[in-house]
Formats: C-alpha cells, sequence, structure tokens
C-alpha cells in the first residue's frame, strides 16, 4: 500500500521551512517537557493500566494488600515501558540512517540531520532534528532495561520466584516486539503487537497479583483482557503521529498497512470489544457490579478514534489522537482502581 504515498504526504507546513536549530528552553521546551519526550513518558501511566488493575483487583480480592510493594510494582513495570520507549526510538532512527545509507560511515563523519522548526514530539524528533544523539537512547534504554531486571529479581526474592517467570516473560515480549526482524517483518508485523499486548498488558497484571495475593486464578485471564487492550490502544496511538516515518523506514504497522482513516476505525472498534468484555465480566459476576463506572472511559476512546480529521492525516491530528487515548486509557485505569481499593 505504501509505495503509493507521495514522500511528501503528513509533512505539516513547519517541516519545508528553512531549517533553525531546536534548543530546549528557547523555542517552547522546557526541561520537563524535553525529558517526557524523549521516552514517551505521558504515556507511561496508561502503560502502567494493567498493573493497576491487577493491584486493585487483588486488593477486591483479598483486603489485605500493602500500597508499597504495589508502589515497587508501579516502578518495576514503568522502568520496563521506558526500557521500550527508548529502544524502539533507537532502533528506528538506527534503520533510518541505514536508509539513507549514512551508517556504513564512521560516525564522526555522518552529516548532522536536516533540523526543522516543528517542535519535537517524541524521542525519534530528537535525534532527528540534532538535539540528542542516538548513543544518549541507547544508553538511557539499557539503563531502565537493567533496572526493570534488577528489581523484578529484587521483588522475586521477597514474594517467590513465580514474579520472576511473568517479569521474564514480559521482559521477552516487549523484546520481541522491538527487535528488528519482527519490528519490520514484511507480513507478519502484527506479531510485535500481539508481543506488546501479552508483553506490557496480560504478563504485568499476572505479575502483579501474584505478587500481592501469593496466587492466580483462572478468572484472572478474562479481567485482563480489557486492561491490556487499552495499553496496547495507548501504544498504537503513537502511530498515528508517527504513520509518514514509519512507511519511510518501511516499518508496517497497523496505520500504515490500512491508512489513517481505517486505523482510526480499527482502534475504535478494538476499544469497543475491550469495554464489552468489561461488561460480560460483570453480566457473570466476576467482578462487582460497580466497576461499570470505567465506562465513564469510553467517550474519551471515541473521541481519540474519531473520523473526524482532515486529510492528509496531519501532524497535529496525530498528536490529538495521541493525547486523548492516553487520557482515555487513564482514566479507565483510575475508574477501576477507585472503588476496588476503596471497597
Amino acid at each position: 500500500m505504501y509505495r503509493h504515498i507521495s514522500s511528501g504526504l503528513g509533512r505539516s507546513e513547519a517541516d519545508a521551512l528553512p531549517a533553525r536549530p531546536l534548543r530546549a528552553g528557547k523555542v517552547g521546551v522546557g526541561l520537563f517537557r524535553a525529558i517526557a519526550q524523549m521516552g514517551r513518558m505521558r504515556a507511561v501511566p496508561a502503560l502502567l493500566t494493567p498493573v493497576l488493575w491487577g493491584a486493585a483487583t487483588a486488593r477486591w480480592q483479598i483486603e489485605t494488600v500493602s500500597i508499597w510493594p504495589a508502589l515497587a510494582l508501579l516502578f518495576d513495570f514503568a522502568a520496563l515501558a521506558l526500557a521500550c520507549n527508548f529502544l524502539g526510538a533507537y532502533v528506528d532512527y538506527r534503520r533510518h540512517l541505514n536508509f539513507d545509507a549514512l551508517s556504513h560511515a564512521p560516525e564522526s563523519e555522518q552529516k548532522p540531520p536536516l533540523q526543522s522548526r516543528s517542535l519535537p514530539f517524541d524521542g525519534y524528533d530528537w535525534m532527528q532534528q540534532g538535539l540528542l544523539r542516538a548513543a544518549t537512547f541507547l544508553s538511557l534504554g539499557l539503563m531502565a532495561g537493567t533496572i526493570f531486571a534488577l528489581a523484578s529479581l529484587w521483588l522475586g526474592f521477597f514474594v517467590g520466584w513465580p514474579f520472576c517467570f511473568f517479569a521474564l516473560l514480559s521482559g521477552l515480549m516487549c523484546g520481541a516486539s522491538i527487535w528488528p526482524p519482527i519490528r519490520y517483518a514484511r507480513r507478519l508485523w502484527w506479531l510485535g503487537d500481539i508481543a506488546y499486548w501479552l508483553g506490557m498488558g496480560v504478563f504485568p497484571l499476572l505479575g502483579t497479583y501474584f505478587a500481592l495475593t501469593g496466587a492466580v486464578t483462572q478468572p484472572l485471564l478474562w479481567i485482563a483482557f480489557a486492561p491490556a487492550t487499552f495499553a496496547w490502544l495507548a501504544y498504537l496511538s503513537f502511530s498515528f503521529y508517527s504513520w509518514h516515518r514509519d512507511w519511510r523506514i518501511r516499518r508496517r504497522t497497523l496505520v500504515v498497512v490500512f491508512g489513517p482513516d481505517r486505523g482510526l476505525d480499527i482502534a475504535a472498534i478494538i476499544s469497543v470489544v475491550g469495554f464489552i468484555a468489561l461488561i460480560l465480566l460483570m453480566a457473570t459476576g466476576a467482578v462487582p457490579v460497580w466497576t461499570i463506572l470505567v465506562l465513564g472511559a469510553f467517550p474519551l476512546f471515541l473521541r481519540a478514534f474519531a473520523r473526524g480529521r482532515v486529510w492528509p492525516f496531519s501532524r497535529q491530528a496525530g498528536i490529538a489522537t495521541v493525547e486523548n487515548a492516553i487520557n482515555g486509557v487513564v482514566l479507565a485505569g483510575l475508574l477501576w482502581l477507585i472503588p476496588l481499593w476503596l471497597a
């Protein structure tokens, strides 16, 4: 599909203006905003939704959950999410250099990339505009991955080795999602999405529940479907912002394969499926009826994946999709956590 797309499609008007260096603090990008953009940290609370759901479910069932292990679990899987974000941006940028035939030259001889006047939004933008070196993102990703591994071992020492098993599965699945042969696969690109759905969705919830209760029950597998799906939608939303560059580096995502308009439709349908799964859980008595409060986040999902966008799908439309999707996922996590934790 992407071979028929013009190379200039999807670029904002600012990208066509003369290049001008960007510096944090001089063009409205403060230090904290820069740090948040580098690792897509604004998405981390949404990606931690399965951990919140697992902790709330454990609190509802055993009523004696301590908050300190729950905070340690949030820190542990937040490190995993940051490692995926940093390393994903690094892998994409290195592929961009390969496609420009620059990676064959020594790094000292590589030409700095052209800088545009558009403000950066994620880590790839910071590297492409020459604001940070790619090696910085590699180091940050490895550091975050090391923190995740050490924190998982420490938690496994106190709560039992099965937690280390769930953490290992999470790390392997997230690693598979950014492994180049899967990330840039021509036909099996969807394996990376399934791996991320498992690595940042299902296994973190199972690991959190085990760490807080010491057991894993069969209904938990059905409960894990909705938060894992919501966390994956938060991850997918960034593809609506980066779909044009994903097309350039031949990274097949749902948005690249089906286009932004159909991608929005598919994402909306998937979000509806997630909420239907919640309703079925309530109807079967697997979860208390007051979890119906989670449906209060449904309008934000519809707003995030509405088709009322102007074609061509602009950079601003992609940013709006990301922000609305993240807000919807975070709200769904809080509307699940608060009633179950206070029950």
